[in-house]
């Protein structure tokens, strides 16, 4: 399995703790009961639960996206050292972004959002090259 792949396998997975981490925290602030209920009414929360769930939206609605170009790369044979660099970069910007989204941190998730941008216009790049 290429390194591009690799991390295509990563972002899939970080999806995993993204959709548990708000989950979890409505569970610890209201019971158990409300995890295994309908969940009709949400729990009062501290907003960096609402961050979390904006964070999860954030990465799903990215990863569509970033694994089409990764996978494209891989199947019209474009795929080599910049774009394993790139798809790296990406991986390590959207879990930062994820992690930063979450503690409310603006300026750094901003520039990882942007980072991993331009990581994606890398392979882009790449593509039609």
């Amino acid at each position: 399995m290429t390194p591009d792949l690799i991390c295509l396998l990563i972002l899939a997975l970080w999806s995993i703790p993204l959709n548990h981490i708000p989950a979890l925290a409505r569970v610890a602030h209201s019971d158990i009961s409300w995890g295994m209920g309908n969940r009709e009414k949400m729990p009062e929360v501290p907003p960096w639960v609402g961050r979390a769930d904006r964070a999860q939206r954030n990465h799903h609605d990215n990863l569509a996206m970033i694994a089409v170009v990764i996978l494209t790369a891989q199947v019209t044979g474009q795929s080599d050292s910049v774009t394993a660099l790139a798809s790296v970069v990406i991986v390590v910007l959207r879990i930062l972004h994820s992690l930063v989204y979450i503690f409310g941190i603006t300026a750094i998730r901003s520039l990882a959002y942007f980072g991993a941008v331009l990581g994606l216009l890398a392979i882009v790049w790449r593509i039609f090259t």
